[in-house]
C-alpha cells in the first residue's frame, strides 16, 4: 500500500481519475452497455482536457490505421440503405479514436503504474468471475443468486446476457501476463492456465473456448517463462478434464453441444453441413447473398437486420431458413463483407495488418507481455467461420478497442516492467 500511494502521489490529479476510470473498465462490461460507452467517452473527454499537450497523439503513425477505417466507414455511410440506422454507430466511431489516443498516452505516461495496479486489478476481476463459473457450475447459481437462461451455459455476474466466456478471452491473457510479470510461481500459472481452460469450456460458449484455447496455445509457445514439458502437461490435463467432462455428462446438454454438434460433423462435408443444418448456416449463407446482391459497398453498417428480414433471401434448402434474420451475420467476416461491401473488406483487412505490423515491429525489439497478450487476442478475435458477436457493438467492440489500444500504446516503450 505504502508503494502503491507514493506511484498515486507522483501523478496529477487529471491522470489519477482516468486511470481509475481505466482500471473499472473491465467492470462496465458487467454491468451493461450504457457503462461501456460512458466510460468510453469519459475517456475521450479527458483527452481535451489538455489538448495542447494531447494534439501531438493525433499525428502518431499508431492513429493512422484508424483514421483509414473511419474514412472507409464514412464513405459507405453514402450508400447505406438507411442512412440514419447507420450514422450513430458510424459517429461512436470518433469516440472510439479518441479513446484509443487517451489509452495510449495514458499507457505511454504511465505504464510502470499500469503493469504493477491497472492489471492487477483486472486480474483480480478475471480470478473472481472464474471462480464464480465454477460456483454456477456446481451450484446451479452464481454468487448472487444468477441463473443461465440456458442449459448448458454459465452466466456468472451477466445475468441473461450469456457473455461470461467473451469476458474471460478478452481478458485472461492479461491476467496470465501479470501473474508472469510478478514472478509468480510456473506451478500457480499453469494451476491458473488449466482452471482458465476449464472454466471456459464449463461456460458453454463454443467459438470463444475454442479462440481462448488458440490464444493460450500461441502465448504459451512465445512465452520462455514457461517450460515446454509444461506447455505439454498444461494441454494434456485440461483435454483429459474437458473429456471427463464430457463423458460424466453423457446425455446433457455438454455432450450435445460440443460432441454432437460439433464432432460428429467429422463423418459429413463439415462446412455444407454447418450451413445448411445450423442457425449460424442461416445467417452465414444470408450475409453472404446479401454481399452478393451489394457487393462494392454493401447494405451499410447496422442493415443486416433490415436487409435479412426480405423474402428475397429465403433458401428452402436451409434447415433454419425460418430464422435466417437477425441483428448481425454471427460472423464478422461476413458481416462486414455483407454490411460493408468489398470496399469495405479490402479496408478492413488493411487496417488490420497496418496495425499488426506497427506492432509486432515493436514486440520483436521490446518482447513487452501485454502487446503480446492483446496481439493475440486482436489475432484470434479475426478467425473466420468461427461465430462472433456484431464488430460494432457496445460489448464485442469495447472489449476489441481496449485490446487494440493496449497493443499499439506500449509501442516505443522500452521498458518492460517486472512487479
Amino acid at each position: 500500500m505504502n508503494a502503491l500511494s507514493a506511484q498515486i502521489k507522483k501523478i496529477n490529479t487529471k491522470d489519477k481519475f482516468l486511470l481509475f476510470i481505466v482500471s473499472f473498465f473491465p467492470v462496465t462490461f458487467i454491468l451493461g452497455n450504457l457503462f461501456i460507452n460512458t466510460f468510453i467517452i469519459i475517456l475521450s473527454l479527458g483527452f481535451f482536457i489538455n489538448l495542447d499537450e494531447n494534439k501531438k497523439f493525433f499525428f502518431i503513425k499508431e492513429i493512422k490505421p484508424l483514421y483509414l477505417l473511419f474514412f472507409s466507414l464514412l464513405i459507405n455511410l453514402i450508400f447505406s440503405i438507411n442512412i440514419l440506422n447507420s450514422l450513430p454507430r458510424i459517429t461512436k466511431i470518433i469516440f472510439v479514436i479518441i479513446f484509443v489516443m487517451e489509452i495510449i498516452r495514458l499507457l505511454r505516461k504511465h505504464e510502470e503504474f499500469f503493469t504493477k495496479y491497472v492489471l492487477k486489478f483486472w486480474s483480480l476481476l478475471v480470478l473472481i468471475i472464474t471462480f464464480d463459473c465454477y460456483f454456477e457450475y456446481f451450484s446451479g447459481q452464481n454468487l448472487i443468486g444468477n441463473t443461465s437462461a440456458m442449459q448448458g451455459r454459465l452466466s456468472s455476474f451477466f445475468g441473461d446476457e450469456l457473455v461470461a466466456g467473451a469476458f474471460i478471452y478478452g481478458f485472461a491473457l492479461y491476467f496470465l501476463s501479470y501473474l508472469i510479470l510478478s514472478k509468480r510461481d510456473k506451478k500457480m500459472i499453469i494451476f491458473f492456465i488449466i482452471s482458465i481452460i476449464i472454466c471456459s469450456f464449463l461456460i458453454g460458449e463454443r467459438s470463444n473456448f475454442i479462440k481462448l484455447f488458440i490464444s493460450l496455445a500461441i502465448f504459451i509457445f512465445f512465452n520462455k517463462e514457461l517450460l515446454k514439458v509444461k506447455r505439454i502437461l498444461i494441454y494434456i490435463t485440461s483435454l483429459i478434464g474437458i473429456i471427463f467432462i464430457i463423458l460424466m455428462s453423457n446425455g446433457t446438454n455438454y455432450k450435445n453441444r460440443y460432441y454432437d454438434q460439433i464432432f460428429k460433423l467429422e463423418s459429413n462435408n463439415k462446412l455444407k453441413y454447418l450451413i445448411y443444418n445450423s442457425q449460424y448456416g442461416a445467417h452465414y449463407s444470408t450475409a453472404l447473398s446479401i454481399f452478393k446482391n451489394y457487393p462494392f459497398f454493401g447494405v451499410g453498417v447496422k442493415n443486416f437486420r433490415i436487409e435479412s428480414r426480405k423474402e428475397l433471401y429465403n433458401n428452402e434448402e436451409l434447415s433454419f431458413n425460418s430464422v435466417k434474420h437477425s441483428t448481425h451475420p454471427h460472423q464478422l467476416h461476413f458481416e462486414i463483407l455483407a454490411e460493408n461491401g468489398f470496399f469495405g473488406y479490402f479496408i478492413f483487412i488493411i487496417f488490420i495488418i497496418w496495425s499488426l505490423k506497427l506492432s509486432i515491429n515493436n514486440y520483436l525489439k521490446r518482447k513487452n507481455l501485454i502487446q503480446l497478450a492483446s496481439m493475440i487476442y486482436l489475432i484470434t478475435s479475426l478467425l473466420p467461420l468461427l461465430p462472433s458477436g456484431s464488430f460494432l457493438s457496445t460489448f464485442n467492440s469495447g472489449i476489441f478497442w481496449i485490446n487494440y489500444a493496449l497493443m499499439l500504446g506500449v509501442n516505443n516503450n522500452s521498458k518492460i516492467y517486472k512487479i
